[in-house]
C-alpha cells in the first residue's frame, strides 16, 4: 500500500465549519428553552443540527463518491429537519425573531453549500 495515501480533512471544509458553529448557536439558544421541552423539541432540535454536521464529516471521508453524495444529501435533510424545529420554537415563543432570521438564515446558507456539494458530485456520481 502507498504511503503518500491521501486523507479528507472535512474541518477544512466551509460547510462543515457554518454547521458545526450554527450546531454551537443553537446549544447555547436552547438552553433557556421551558424544562418540560428538554426531551420534546430541544433533543429533537439538537439531533437534527448535529446531524448536519456529522453527515458533512462522514459524508466527505468516503472513499466512494456516491457515499458521499449520500451523506450530503442526508445533511440536507438533517438541515429541513432543523428548520422545522425552529420554526417550532418561534411558534411557541421559546426564541425571538431575531433568533430565528439569523438562525434561518444560517441555515438557509449551508442549504445552498450542500446544493452546490451535491451538484459538484453529480457528474462524478454516475461513473462509479
Amino acid at each position: 500500500m502507498s504511503q503518500n495515501l491521501y486523507i479528507k480533512d472535512f474541518k477544512s471544509l466551509k460547510v462543515w465549519q457554518k454547521a458545526t458553529e450554527l450546531t454551537s448557536e443553537i446549544y447555547k439558544i436552547t438552553k433557556k428553552f421551558p424544562k418540560f421541552e428538554t426531551h420534546i423539541i430541544v433533543s429533537q432540535l439538537l439531533r437534527a443540527c448535529t446531524s448536519i454536521g456529522a453527515n458533512i464529516a462522514e459524508g466527505n471521508t468516503q472513499l466512494y463518491k456516491s457515499r458521499e453524495y449520500y451523506h450530503y444529501n442526508l445533511a440536507l435533510g438533517s438541515a429541513g429537519e432543523t428548520r422545522n424545529f425552529l420554526a417550532i420554537a418561534l411558534m411557541n415563543e421559546y426564541i425571538t425573531k431575531e433568533e430565528y432570521n439569523v438562525l434561518e438564515s444560517r441555515l438557509i446558507e449551508i442549504i445552498k453549500m450542500l446544493y452546490g456539494c451535491i451538484k459538484k458530485l453529480e457528474p462524478e456520481q454516475s461513473n462509479e
